[in-house]
């Protein structure tokens, strides 16, 4: 009936909306089919990435219905461009969805929008011009599909986060000389603002965790290049440590002293700036923060004058600082400056990546990709037959930071097949009472993860 009722191309309009909907049911709730896994540490979101392309079906099915009513709609040159512009959006939207997700997101975005209102334009223009009434049928689908679409998309001020799904490091970085590794899983949560359907969502799933938008957020985009800037930290960090571990890179190396800001007022204004790096101070060599500290709090007065050398701009300088005196202890002498340690990685070996469209960014992964990478490097491998997860961040030191959203990182583990989960050591307690089953094992250091699987070997 729904055919026959409808002129030709309609089907095509409507089969592509409804198919949005589904879609943007489907990536709420991804996370659900996550225990899949296949031979050789396939997992879901190895599947996830060849999904992203099935959404390409919504723009192209709505090109085909411009298209055809452009050959047989009528309806004169208003609606003429109007297919035209239908048309033209959704091939935008499907290219898209081929060059990647991820970085198009905007142009994406703004193609699905412009390709739904002008064809539901179309089908209510063409609608009153065929039957000179009101649009009650096109007008009624168009509103069904707006409260869908108000349903999955509207934003009510808070963020929820949610599980996720594991992501085998040796299936996702693998590094030049490496062998392909055992079964080390990372683990996601996803963490974004909840929209409407969230609320029954949550009231399926006691995994979904609601709280408060952060006043002054900045605008998702920003949010996503600084989660992208920090999941590249964290391969670039978790390289150098597993090449030193393993003989074949000297790792985090201190590179000077990096001034990150200026006191208003201090002696340092005008004469240091922020970004340069200090390499020596009156011909004493310094390589990291403790050099400086130790060297101006036992061979500094207040008020003498120092000569820093500076790297700015690819420029060396020597620059005369006058101190002063601390505001909390008149014997100490500063510059009134901030600094953090500047570093270099030795990264010896190439290192090629698997782009997933679900890990979009984040720094969580970088303990277990430093263990990957030694899995790989290691000759028979360091999971000594364990199903191995865990999370939490990787440091210049090797120690292993806290992270996020454990709760749900645990449960999301206790869904696949792992015979340990490594965890942050502060992070043990709420991992252990959010997945009972789950042998978690806290740890402060990759050497402890190292050690642990070194003592648990398998028959």
């Amino acid at each position: 009936m729904f055919l026959r009722t409808h002129t030709v191309g309609q089907a095509y309009y409507y089969a592509g909306a409804l198919l949005f909907v589904i879609a943007l049911i489907g990536a709420e709730l991804i996370w659900l089919p996550a225990p899949i896994v296949g031979s050789g540490g396939f997992e879901w979101i190895d599947i996830i990435n060849w999904l992203q392309y099935s959404v390409a079906a919504v723009p192209l099915l709505w090109v085909a219905g411009a298209i055809k009513r452009l050959r047989h709609g009528g309806g004169g040159t208003m609606l003429h461009l109007i297919r035209w512009g239908v048309a033209v959006s959704g091939l935008l939207a499907a290219a898209a969805i081929a060059l990647g997700l991820q970085e198009m997101l905007a142009w994406l975005i703004g193609s699905i929008a412009a390709a739904a209102l002008l064809l539901f334009a179309d089908l209510l223009i063409m609608e009153y011009i065929s039957r000179r009434t009101l649009p009650w049928q096109s007008g009624i689908i168009l509103a069904v599909f707006a409260a869908l679409l108000a349903l999955t998309l509207w934003p009510t001020g808070k963020m929820v986060t949610y599980p996720a799904m594991t992501l085998n490091l040796n299936r996702y970085a693998h590094m030049d000389g490496g062998e392909s590794g055992g079964w080390i899983d990372g683990v996601l949560v996803f963490d974004r603002p909840a929209v409407l359907a969230d609320s029954l969502y949550g009231r399926l799933f006691p995994q979904y965790v609601f709280q408060p938008k952060p006043q002054n957020q900045p605008p998702l985009t920003q949010i996503y290049a600084e989660a992208v800037e920090m999941k590249n930290d964290a391969n670039e960090i978790a390289s150098a440590i597993a090449l030193q571990k393993v003989g074949l890179g000297k790792g985090v190396l201190y590179d000077g002293v990096l001034v990150a800001g200026i006191v208003n007022g201090s002696p340092a204004q005008g004469v240091l700036e922020a970004g340069d790096i200090i390499d020596s101070m009156n011909g004493a060599p310094l390589t990291k923060v403790e050099d400086l500290l130790e060297y101006m709090n036992t061979k500094v007065e207040p008020g003498d004058q120092v000569t820093a050398e500076v790297r700015r701009n690819n420029a060396v300088l020597k620059l005369d600082v006058k101190t002063k005196a601390a505001e909390d202890d008149a014997t100490r002498a500063v510059m009134g400056v901030s600094v953090q340690n500047k570093v270099k990685l030795d990264n010896p070996r190439k290192v090629y990546f698997t782009k997933y469209t679900a890990h979009a960014g984040g720094p969580s992964h970088g303990a277990m990709l430093t263990l990957a990478f030694i899995d790989q490097l290691t000759p028979g491998g360091v999971t000594n037959g364990h199903h191995v997860a865990g999370t939490g961040t990787i440091e210049m030191d090797g120690s292993i930071g806290m992270v996020g959203g454990i709760p749900q990182k645990a449960y999301a583990v206790s869904r696949t097949e792992a015979d340990v989960f490594f965890v942050p050591a502060e992070a043990a307690e709420a991992a252990a009472k959010a997945a009972p089953t789950l042998n978690v094992v806290a740890v402060s250091h990759i050497d402890e993860v190292l050690d642990w699987l070194n003592k648990h070997k398998r028959p």
